[in-house]
Order: structure tokens, then C-alpha cells, then sequence
């Protein structure tokens, strides 16, 4: 976060929720306005829309804390989303790597194998020397 945004503390954002919560919802929606204008060019309609599904689910609960628990189950789902891609992403990358290794060994079986039918019954034995 920007440096010039200043965040008041966690007792004064009481005392604001306590006794001005409007006043609250205005520096929320600064400071989250903020950290979208912060963020690259190509992700500002991304997070636009995040923002938007966030306020909803905010604006769809009865209490404080449904709120909490719309968006922290919003927040698992799609930690999950990215588990279940990274792991598909893992699995296709370790399949590939055993095709190509499995494919290199028949090849390389492949290539033995013509190579003792190609080659003649004797053989030239090259010694190594001692140490």
C-alpha cells in the first residue's frame, strides 16, 4: 500500500465504527479505491468487479459477522479454484516428463537393440590403463 495513505489505528477505527460507521464506509471505500488505482492498468476492471462482489456479499448479509463469513468463504473457494489449478498444472508437467522419459528409454532400448543386430559377432575390446 501507498505510503501516503495514512490508516489510522485499530482504536481509532473503533471509536469511527462506534461513533461515525459512515464516516468508516467512506474511508474504506477511499482506501480500496486507492489500492485499485495503485494496481497495473490491466487489472483495474478485475479488481473493479472483485470490489463490486465483495460489497454485495456485504450488502446480502444480515449481521457484521455473516458478512465476515460470505467473504472468508469467498476467500477459501477461491484458494482452492487456484490449488486445484496449480495442481493440474503439476500433474500435467510431471505426466509429460514421464512420457518423455518413457519415450527416451524405448528409444533408447530401440536403438540397442538394432544397434547388437546391426553390429558383428566380435567385438574390439579397448583397455583402459591402470592407475
Amino acid at each position: 500500500m501507498d505510503k501516503s495513505l495514512d490508516l489510522p489505528d485499530f482504536d481509532q477505527l473503533v471509536k469511527l465504527a462506534q461513533e461515525d460507521p459512515e464516516a468508516l464506509e467512506v474511508l474504506r471505500k477511499s482506501l480500496c479505491e486507492a489500492v485499485i488505482q495503485q494496481a497495473p492498468e490491466s487489472y483495474h476492471q478485475r479488481l473493479r468487479g472483485l470490489q463490486f462482489k465483495i460489497d454485495m456479499e456485504r450488502r446480502r448479509a444480515k449481521t457484521p459477522m455473516a458478512a465476515c463469513v460470505r467473504l472468508s468463504t469467498l476467500m477459501q473457494d477461491s484458494f482452492q479454484k487456484l490449488r486445484l489449478a496449480l495442481n493440474d498444472v503439476s500433474t500435467q508437467r510431471s505426466s509429460a516428463e514421464a512420457s518423455s522419459l518413457s519415450c527416451s528409454s524405448t528409444i533408447s532400448m530401440a536403438t540397442v537393440t538394432a544397434s547388437s543386430q546391426e553390429s558383428p559377432s566380435t567385438a574390439r575390446i579397448i583397455k583402459f590403463p591402470s592407475r
